[in-house]
């Protein structure tokens, strides 16, 4: 499913340290695909932790890292960035991110 995907940014500080409340966003059109959030170990053949959503985002102008906050607009769930890989295509960039 097509849908925005909001990456938020993170608080600024002060000299001390404290974060402030002020926390802004960038909204971006992304392909969004739901998982179950576990899967099945190779090994043990038990549960273990996994993505709840991958998306796609097609030419994101800001970098991302491990553990950087995203909202999905049309279900309203706050996710972290667990995985990303990035490929350049074509003088563009596809990035995609696993969230949990």
């Amino acid at each position: 499913m097509t849908d925005q995907v909001q990456h938020w940014k993170d608080p600024l500080r002060d000299v001390f340290g404290k974060a402030s409340d002020v926390r802004g966003f960038t909204e971006h059109s992304a392909r969004i695909v739901f998982t179950p959030g576990v899967r099945l170990g190779e090994a043990s053949r038990q549960n273990v932790p996994d993505a709840a959503a991958t998306i796609w985002l097609f030419d994101h102008p800001r970098p991302i890292a491990i553990g950087d906050t995203f909202m999905l607009v049309s279900s309203g769930d706050v996710l972290k960035a667990i995985r990303i890989e990035r490929r350049a295509i074509a003088g563009a960039a596809l990035t995609k991110v696993y969230l949990s």
